[in-house]
């Protein structure tokens, strides 16, 4: 049985951030914060999917539901500036739900524009431990996150189409040069990981990064 935890974190008079903290009722060594994308929510496919595949193997999660689309203060702020927000953002929840917790293992799983601020807690290492990471779609026209990915010393399992406006093939080619990088190139799939125009194949492109997904946490994760 799960413990669903719904709440918000008030962290400034223009920032509100939504979460959703499921956890078994035995308690779980691992969580995986998931970060999703702009207008891709944690109710969308690929998270409905991962957070099962995470609870299957005793790792609790933690859904961070910000909604950056909606804020009209976020929108007037640099790109820089948008960046460290929607970190402080993050790390505002994680510390506020994880600081009586006894998690030894902290990892992520992010969308899109989640990559940003998972970029962030890559490099800075605020609340991640023993950590691993997936990345869908990342932003790999951002220079943070592609040259976060690249050099990274955690490992990494990054998905993205071939048809998404963020693939770059040059750069998905130079994570060969990081053995801690395990790369998934989904043909013919777009920003949402979907197949334009093709219900099952779309199916069955999911279902091809939840195999890698399942895979890649049950090697990684610390029993």
């Amino acid at each position: 049985m799960y413990q669903f935890t719904e709440n918000q974190v008030v962290r400034n008079e223009y920032s509100t951030i939504p979460y959703m903290w499921i956890r078994s009722e035995n308690p779980n060594k691992s969580i995986c914060v998931m970060l999703p994308g702009l207008g891709y929510s944690t109710q969308r496919p690929l998270f409905h999917y991962a957070t099962g595949v995470c609870l299957n193997n005793h790792v609790d999660v933690l859904h961070i539901n910000y909604d950056f689309a909606k804020n009209e203060h976020f929108k007037k702020l640099t790109r820089s500036e948008q960046d460290r927000w929607m970190y402080e953002d993050v790390k505002a929840v994680v510390d506020e739900v994880l600081k009586d917790s006894t998690y030894e293992q902290c990892i992520l799983l992010s969308k899109s524009i989640g990559t940003i601020p998972m970029a962030i807690e890559w490099t800075e290492k605020n609340f991640s431990h023993n950590a691993f990471g997936i990345w869908l779609t990342p932003l790999l026209k951002d220079d943070n996150v592609f040259n976060t990915l690249l050099n990274t010393e955690l490992p990494s399992l990054c998905v993205i189409g071939d048809q998404d406006h963020h693939f770059i093939e040059e750069r998905i080619s130079s994570f060969k040069k990081n053995e801690l990088v395990s790369s998934v190139l989904i043909p013919n799939a777009d920003h949402g990981l979907e197949i334009k125009g093709d219900i099952v194949a779309s199916i069955d492109a999911v279902k091809e990064v939840m195999a890698s997904v399942q895979e890649f946490i049950v090697k990684f994760t610390k029993g």
